[in-house]
């Protein structure tokens, strides 16, 4: 049971980080892709950004010919409307992932065609979809070839070609794909500047292709040679870097294209680490419980040896039994690994289907058999092949010959250390993810109703009409238009200027922007530490800033920064500070505040938060998606709540956190059967003490007590040694967060006193038993 539920363990997260290091590496040029990203440095910091100025990919051409493709790619959210709708499913409308990109893409990524080829992507106002979305769209993809559909209300679209789906270990799962001149004949609608250098986008991305001779130091000294001929004339501090294409499913600093799903490589680490502890932990149960049957043994193993058996035989047949019996072990661990695989999707990035028995999973099994066997059986072998014949015949082996109860009460500290560790960070896990829930991000996120609303310049007027009506429902309490609601994961930046300071001579740190209506305060509950709201106004006349901007302006205090000028770099005018903020939490919980201003600018405004009242129901929420439908039959309708947002933020510290829980209570059940293995091959060598003890009077507490406090010992040590490890893992794995718990002391006596209270249940429920027992009965043939 202990090996199978090791080996179980220890499989399920082999697949998880196996996967994990998977992502990207079918593609045959895996090794020789890179992103180029851009790091713009600061005063005292840098921001990272994985996208690039637009005109990049066009200078790399005229500069650095020597790279064998260049790859320029836009993803962008649109809409997209399906006139030949499929019958089977009558949707017409999707919201969907649109990239943007030039036929090099596939000499890059590869991908297996369906029909067409990559020169569709020559071609302007062409379109590839992979094959689920041309069967949702057409119904199949056959019938997919040659049909139209129109991209934001403003594109016709034509499929030409169709491949097959992206694998799920991609960072690039392309859905829709439309050739690089339909974004440059229409630009506008993108945002798309070919000629900017000044902005830097995440959307824009460039990837390159090195010949495999290329020199990766020599590239990145002509990147930086270009970074300083086109930024620095632009006031911009903006470096250049390669990242290759094996590390942007781990990089956080970057992002990613499509898939957030990303993870940290010490987070894979900390998964293989657990891994090892849990086989490991299967294995010292195995040797003590081997090493405790042993006694039971020697009288074989002294006929053995007297009938010639040697001791290489002896060490042989051991070994052969461990196998066995860690082979069944196998069989019955991929069994639990079937049944339990389907929902590994819950604390992991795995698919909901995922395939177990691989290549690499094969090897892994194989490897795990040996190490175990060898693991598992290596020190019962010698110990049993150590016996001499006459002692052994005798029955006068003794747990002296065994190794001694020492060696086997230290594999007993090391089991609790390694579940005691595991239980601080679930402990440390959970206290923090709650502490995220019940975070005060300084504005009220509680029964706030998002809706994307359509931004582009000819549907302006209706955005105030949509604000009014929902103003007309009862259980709407305010409604507020922005470019984004207070917590996003929108980072919209731009250098700016301040009172005294002129073109050219802008502040040395920038600042973080939001677009919104005057309601946006009250409807966020905002707080006004000094000054207040602007006037409702559709351009940018009176900005509000927060605390960390009148502090990072060196000003004295909030009440100073009214009446003061400012001006974000892209805009003409100058605007008057009306109000200070409180600081709100912009982002997650992982970043610092930054400098931020607010002001009005109508063309940006991209999102209505609906603040509800409490007792509005689900008959809310449909009237509200029918106003939207009424004055927005063109477009699609997308909802959802600003806390289900937020908490999209830390879905990856929940799975880490779930993955601690439930892999330390499974550390748990396999060192308390270890320890109920022990306990009870002790007191089966001691049923005569304890009948003497009873005869002479020693109560059933008493019994209890003296066979259960040395395993208390063996806890509290195995503390000590967990204790400084778990902290300084769990240290690191906070650092992550600017807003964090701290590690107290209450945290670590909780895990102990956990660990004390299983050990001593496991050992009091058999030493209980053994003391009730009649003494009469082991006592009788003496």
């Amino acid at each position: 049971m202990g090996l199978s539920l090791g080996i179980a363990s220890a499989l399920i997260l082999f697949v998880i980080v196996q996967h994990e290091w998977s992502y990207d590496r079918f593609h045959k040029n895996y090794k020789h892709i890179y992103r180029i990203v851009t790091e713009t440095k600061h005063e005292n910091s840098s921001d990272y950004n994985a996208g690039v100025a637009n005109p990049l990919p066009q200078a790399l051409q005229v500069d650095m010919p020597q790279l064998k493709a260049i790859v320029p790619l836009l993803a962008t959210g649109g809409q997209v409307d399906v006139p030949n709708k499929n019958q089977e499913n009558p949707i017409d409308k999707y919201s969907e992932q649109v990239i943007f990109t030039t036929a090099d893409f596939f000499q890059l990524f590869d991908a297996t065609w369906l029909a067409g080829d990559a020169t569709s992507l020559t071609v302007p106002n062409s379109a590839v979809l992979d094959r689920e979305t041309a069967d949702r769209f057409f119904g199949s993809w056959q019938q997919a070839i040659g049909q139209q559909l129109q991209l934001a209300n403003a594109i016709t679209l034509q499929v030409t070609a169709v491949v097959e789906n992206a694998p799920q270990n991609s960072n690039f799962p392309y859905h829709l794909l439309a050739s690089f001149p339909t974004l440059e004949a229409n630009s506008s609608l993108f945002d798309y500047d070919a000629d900017n250098w000044n902005g830097v986008s995440s959307s824009f991305q460039t990837y390159v292709l090195f010949d495999p001779n290329e020199d990766r130091a020599a590239i990145g000294q002509q990147l930086e040679g270009l970074a300083k001929k086109y930024f620095e004339g632009n006031g911009r501090n903006r470096l250049l870097h390669l990242q290759p294409l094996s590390d942007i499913h781990f990089d956080t600093r970057y992002g990613n294209v499509l898939d957030n799903r990303m993870v940290k490589r010490s987070t894979l680490t900390t998964l293989a680490l657990i891994g090892v502890f849990i086989l490991i932990m299967a294995a010292i149960n195995f040797i003590n419980l081997s090493t405790a049957q042993a006694l039971g043994k020697g009288k074989e193993i002294g006929v053995r040896k007297v009938l010639g058996g040697s001791r290489r035989g002896l060490i042989a047949q051991s070994f052969s039994e461990t196998f066995l019996l860690v082979f069944l072990s196998m069989v019955v661990a991929i069994g639990i690994v079937y049944i339990a695989l389907p929902y590994v999707h819950h604390f992991s990035n795995m698919p909901d289907r995922p395939t177990l028995l691989q290549g690499n999973t094969v090897v892994f099994l194989g490897i795990a058999l040996v190490a175990m066997t060898l693991l598992s059986g290596g020190y019962p072998a010698l110990v049993l092949s150590g016996f001499t014949p006459i002692a052994a015949l005798k029955n006068k082996t003794n747990t002296a010959q065994l190794g001694g109860v020492p060696v086997r009460k230290s594999l007993v500290v090391v089991q609790f250390a390694i579940a005691q560790l595991l239980m601080i960070g679930t402990l440390v896990a959970v206290k923090q993810m709650t502490y995220i829930r019940n975070a005060d991000l300084g504005f009220d996120k509680a029964a706030v109703y998002v809706v994307q609303v359509p931004s582009d310049n000819s549907e302006n007027q209706r955005v105030s009409i949509f604000k009014q009506q929902l103003l007309q429902l009862p259980q709407i309490q305010s409604v507020s238009l922005a470019s984004d609601v207070p917590s996003s994961d929108n980072k919209w930046q731009s250098n700016f200027y301040f009172d005294g300071t002129e073109s050219g001579n802008d502040i040395t740190f920038p600042t973080t922007m939001k677009f919104a209506d005057a309601d946006y305060f009250d409807n966020y509950a905002l707080t006004f530490v000094a000054g207040n709201a602007y006037a409702e106004s559709d351009t940018a006349k009176a900005a509000v800033v927060n605390e960390t901007m009148v502090r990072k302006l060196g000003l004295p205090s909030a009440e100073d920064a009214i009446g003061k000028r400012i001006r974000i770099g892209f805009m003409d005018s100058w605007m008057t500070v009306a109000g200070v903020v409180k600081d709100f939490i912009p982002n997650s919980l992982r970043e610092e505040v930054s400098p931020m201003i607010i002001t009005t600018l109508k063309r940006n405004y991209y999102v209505a938060g609906i603040k509800l009242e409490k007792g509005a129901g689900k008959s809310t929420l449909v009237e509200i998606q029918q106003r939207f439908e009424q004055l927005y039959p063109e477009h699609y309708y997308q909802a959802s709540f600003l806390d289900d947002n937020i908490a999209k933020f830390y879905e990856q510290e929940e799975k880490m956190a779930l993955v601690y829980q439930l892999f330390a209570a499974l550390s748990l059940v396999i060192s308390s059967i270890g320890l109920y293995g022990m306990v009870s091959f002790m007191l089966g060598q001691k049923v005569k003490e304890i009948g003497i003890r009873k005869v002479l009077g020693a109560s059933v507490a008493g019994i209890v007590y003296q066979f259960s406090k040395e395993f208390v010992y063996l806890v509290v040590i195995a503390f000590c040694v967990a204790a400084p490890i778990a902290y300084y893992f769990m240290h690191d794995w906070l650092a992550n967060f600017t807003y964090r718990i701290n590690l107290s002391t209450g945290l670590f006596a909780v895990a102990m006193l956990v660990a004390l209270t299983i050990a001593m249940l496991t050992i009091g429920i058999k030493a209980f038993k053994a003391a009730v027992a009649n003494p009469v009965d082991s006592l009788r043939d003496e």
